[in-house]
């Protein structure tokens, strides 16, 4: 970690730049994602063939567009755009009984209650880093870090810890699960899909598992969609 930022701590800063990023804490985050990619090739994930190496210039430029801008853009419900299955509101209307004017809305309602689901993972770990950054811990922001969420490099040992969080307990990919298979990464997921329960008291880093809450991340869910 230490010699990567010190090999690379001009890049890195030039990127952030780039981005609009001044924040010295963040251009530290940044560097110790690329640090970890850096030692970690295997995890880095890339759509396209252009793949980034965290090494070169270019390719820490390249990775910081992907890195700042999530972390800078608001995570807000898209608008559908699916077109509703007509054959669906044949059997809601025959089967439960639902006039067509009921369907029509249950339909609308649906698609904004998918559009309102598929957010709630992407601001868990928003609200997750803003408990664990305090204590060194890095949002992998970007989507380019393998099936991992968050990162810390242990000074004293010289070794990473890794967190992969997912909102539900059926939502994680046979992919992201071979890719701990040999390696060091914490699983945890919010809640269960046949009980109404929470899992926050299993939460894998001990560090900070008594500050995370479903209520903080509730509160948190509703002050960052009221701003």
């Amino acid at each position: 970690m230490r010699d990567y930022v010190v090999r690379h701590e001009a890049e890195c800063i030039e990127a952030a730049n780039r981005c609009g990023v001044a924040d010295g804490q963040e251009i530290i985050r940044f560097q110790t994602v690329c640090a970890f990619l850096a030692d970690n090739p295997a995890l880095l994930s890339w759509r396209g063939h252009n793949k980034p190496n965290p090494t070169t210039r270019e390719g820490i430029i390249q990775l910081a567009e992907k890195f700042f801008g999530v972390r800078s853009k608001r995570t807000w419900p898209s608008e559908p755009t699916t077109v509703p299955d007509q054959a669906v509101s044949i059997v809601m209307r025959a089967v439960y009984g639902y006039s067509g004017e009921q369907t029509e809305r249950i339909k609308t309602e649906h698609q904004h209650a998918m559009s309102a689901e598929n957010i709630v993972g992407a601001l868990l770990e928003r609200y997750i880093a803003s408990v664990m950054e305090p204590y060194g811990w890095v949002w992998c922001a970007g989507d380019f870090v393998k099936a991992i969420d968050f990162i810390k490099y242990q000074a004293a040992t010289g070794r990473w810890q890794s967190v992969q969080v997912k909102n539900r307990d059926n939502t994680e990919n046979s992919s992201s699960a071979a890719i701990r298979d040999g390696t060091v990464i914490g699983k945890w997921f919010r809640s269960f899909s046949r009980k109404d329960a929470t899992n926050w008291r299993a939460f894998p880093e001990p560090e900070v598992r008594e500050l995370l809450s479903e209520a903080g991340f509730r509160t948190f869910l509703a002050d960052y969609l009221r701003r």
